[in-house]
């Protein structure tokens, strides 16, 4: 036993390399063209954070052609962010942008209710919908067009979080770039676990009349994994698109990150338990640790499961080195070394990940197997 969780944990060190080449790969081909496609995009907002008037000023900056439609969607003007949506959209009275008040949410999720009651408005048949902390980039929207023109039903962007400060800065960096985005490009180019991204993703609109609309997801805690999955079940053809999504969270305090995390963990569990369950396993770290314990406690050798955990370790500390330094991300080199026991720590989320309810901007819901969320 502890010779084959060896294997595997070397296999899967080699692995971390193959998420790497696909990566550079996949993320060498978006057109740096102006979009031409007229496109309609949705941005849900709810809250103020400190990035958001340059994520609005980026929708403006990535669209010199000024073909896209922008609709900034929030339920009252009693929100923080209502300042920053119509000061954006008075600032560029030439482009075809509205702010949408959406009203109370009724029941549903905060933001599928305003992503639901803005879609009536959009007046293209290609539909992105953007979260409020996303800059958007002219290669975003010029890739969008080229997976559209070329026959894609959906779109979605790989999301990359630029350095934060902080240790839950660093957590940040971790969960997405290093968790999330590490197999991403392979998996899509393998064509399993495509799924979007709540980040930036864009759909046509006879595609959404396959899967019903936007209602059905109304009750999902998470509309954009529930929307993929069903997206694959239905048969549509979703793309990942070759620019990356960049983003930077506000709040990186080390507690708030945590609970970050913890949240997200149960979303997943809730809205698809293999992959929750089966992610640990696929860690080459967790595999060498297992087969060091079982050596250890039969009183084997441990040549070869500490080489394991060696290569290993440092596969994970330089792959993830090397993607965010392809991707720009400029964090601090020592900080690298942390993820050598990433996976390790990440464990104590799996237990979170179990609980039936869940926080989310002040409202706490119940979650239901399927992800169905339900206000407690």
């Amino acid at each position: 036993m502890s010779a084959a969780l060896s294997g595997l944990a070397l296999l899967g060190s080699a692995g971390l390399w193959v998420c790497l080449w696909a990566t550079r790969r996949h993320f060498r081909g978006a057109p740096a063209g102006p979009c031409a496609l007229p496109m309609t995009l949705i941005r849900p907002v709810r809250g103020r954070d400190d990035a958001m008037p340059a994520a609005f000023e980026s929708l403006a900056q990535s669209d010199p052609g000024k073909t896209l439609q922008v609709l900034i969607a929030l339920e009252s003007d009693a929100d923080p962010a209502w300042p920053a949506a119509v000061a954006f959209r008075d600032a560029h009275p030439d482009r075809d942008i509205e702010v949408v008040l959406t009203g109370p949410p009724r029941g549903r999720m905060g933001k599928i209710h305003n992503m639901i009651e803005a879609l009536p408005l959009a007046k293209r048949d290609f539909v992105l919908f953007s979260d409020a902390d996303v800059r958007v980039t002219r290669a975003l929207l010029a890739d969008a067009e080229r997976a559209f023109r070329g026959g894609a039903d959906a779109v979605y962007g790989m999301p990359v979080h630029d350095a934060a400060p902080g240790l839950g800065g660093w957590w940040l960096v971790v969960a997405f770039n290093h968790a999330y985005a590490l197999p991403a490009a392979l998996t899509a180019r393998l064509g399993f676990l495509r799924s979007y991204a709540g980040a930036f993703w864009g759909i046509r609109r006879d595609a959404l009349s396959r899967l019903g609309g936007l209602e059905p997801f109304s009750h999902a805690i998470a509309e954009d994994l529930s929307l993929g999955l069903a997206g694959a079940a239905a048969g549509l053809r979703q793309e990942l698109l070759r620019a990356p999504c960049r983003l930077s969270e506000t709040g990186t305090e080390a507690p708030r990150v945590f609970a970050h995390l913890a949240k997200w963990g149960a979303v997943i569990f809730w809205t698809w338990p293999a992959l929750w369950l089966l992610a640990p396993l696929a860690s080459p770290v967790l595999q060498a640790l297992a087969a060091a314990a079982w050596a250890a406690a039969r009183g084997d050798s441990l040549a070869l499961p500490l080489s394991a955990l060696a290569a290993a370790g440092a596969s994970r500390v330089l792959v993830g080195f090397l993607q965010d330094r392809f991707f720009g991300v400029r964090a601090a080199a020592w900080k690298y070394p942390s993820l050598a026991v990433a996976d390790l720590g990440a464990l104590v989320l799996v237990p979170l990940g179990l609980r039936p309810t869940a926080l989310w901007r002040g409202t706490r819901y119940r979650l239901r197997l399927g992800g169905r969320a339900e206000v407690v």
